[in-house]
Formats: C-alpha cells, structure tokens, sequence
C-alpha cells in the first residue's frame, strides 16, 4: 500500500471547504488510485503517522480531481504537526464494517438486544460511524457502554429515524 510524504496544509489553502476543516494532507489522486478502485469502501483507509499513531480516516473529493483527509487539532498535539511539517503516511485500506472498529461495549450490546442491531443497521453507514464514535471516544468502559445503550434506546424509541437534536435531548433527559 501506499507510504507518502505529504505536507500538513491548511484547508483553505488547498480545497473549497475552508472553514469547515482546519487542518488537511492533500493526496493526488495518482498516489491512492488502487486503493480508490476497491468495491468496498474505496474512501476509507487507515492510516499510519509518522510510524507512530493509526487512525481511521476518510479521503473525501478536493473539488479539483484529488482527494484530501483531515486533520482534527487533537491529532496534531498528539503527533505534534504543525502547519507546514512533512509528514509519513502509510495508507492501507479500512476493510471493516463500519470504517472505525466495533467498540466491544456494542458487540455486547447487540448480543443481548437483537432489536438494537436490528434499528442501528437501519443507518445510513455515515450515522453508524458517527455514533459509534460518540462511544469509542469516551475513556471508560462504563461510560461507553451507558452511551451505547442510550443511543440504541432512542433509536428503537423512533425506528431508527435519527435526529440529532433529539438523541442529545434524549440523553440529557437520561443522564439527570
């Protein structure tokens, strides 16, 4: 797969989605070609920085024929980037279901409550992955597992028709 040396951009200095994302290595399309003709997921990919940190990632349209993968302010102070920096990525592609790994607090879940498989799947593959990173962020095994079983609540509360506004109130209301 591929290993690329690419500078640490600002979005604004290289794809039309300035203030949206701040920080972004742009990837020529040339580069990543084979993995872009996968079936499967040809967007996403893990990625391996600096030979120190491996993340999950999505390589998203520039608007001009290339691809471009952000950068979130936490993994720069992780991998200490700064704008400008070179850096070492190896990119191999994300085969696994949902683009990030399955936190085990969900596997569990799923295997006690068929039902909240059953509704989470009704997602589009976008809302899966972003409440299953609502989860994994959290740092404690009981906190995941309290979020998880709060989001499959709602969703089985509302057949799996996702509103953000009311997960948050759901929770909240959950939480007092």
């Amino acid at each position: 797969m591929p290993t690329l040396t690419l500078p640490l951009t600002r979005a604004e200095d290289g794809t039309q989605y300035a203030g949206v994302y701040s920080t972004v290595f742009l990837i020529p399309t040339q580069e990543i070609a084979d993995l872009l003709a996968r079936p499967h997921n040809a967007n996403r990919v893990i990625c391996r920085i600096n030979d120190t940190v491996e993340i999950h990632a999505g390589l998203m349209p520039d608007g001009k024929g290339d691809y471009f993968m952000t950068v979130n302010k936490q993994l720069c102070q992780k991998c200490g980037l700064e704008i400008g920096d070179m850096v070492k990525l190896e990119v191999r592609p994300d085969d696994s279901d949902y683009g990030m790994p399955l936190p085990p607090e969900v596997a569990e879940l799923w295997e006690l409550d068929p039902e909240a498989r059953e509704v989470f799947h009704t997602l589009t593959p976008g809302n899966q992955r972003n409440l299953l990173y609502q989860i994994d962020k959290l740092k404690r095994p009981d906190s995941r597992a309290k979020k998880a079983v709060q989001i499959h609540d709602y969703l089985k509360a509302v057949n799996g028709k996702l509103e953000y506004r009311g997960l948050n109130a759901f929770i909240k209301a959950d939480n007092r």
